[in-house]
């Protein structure tokens, strides 16, 4: 029997709309693995002081580490369109 590797599926588009603003969509699953690609990115947006459109529409399946990642970031970003299974959480 051969062995199985789950990888996590994540995409990150940013579109930056002025010297200000950049939004971040996020795409597939966010799990543990995924976060510290989403915090990487984010983190580097607000050290540089932008303001941060998150938008999460398009999220599959988020885990306990997404859910936390996202309370933890929440009044740092703008959390736009977040899919309903997520929504009680925020």
């Amino acid at each position: 029997m051969g062995s199985r590797v789950e990888m996590s599926m994540i995409y990150i588009k940013e579109m930056f709309h002025d010297e200000r603003w950049v939004s971040i969509r996020v795409d597939g699953i966010l799990d543990a693995e995924s976060v510290k690609i989403l915090k990487d990115v984010c983190d580097g947006h607000l050290e540089g002081e932008k303001k941060v459109q998150l938008h999460l529409e398009s999220l599959l399946h988020i885990s306990r580490e997404g859910r936390d990642f996202l309370k933890e970031i929440q009044n740092k970003v703008l959390i736009v369109e977040p899919p309903q299974f997520i929504k009680k959480d925020l």
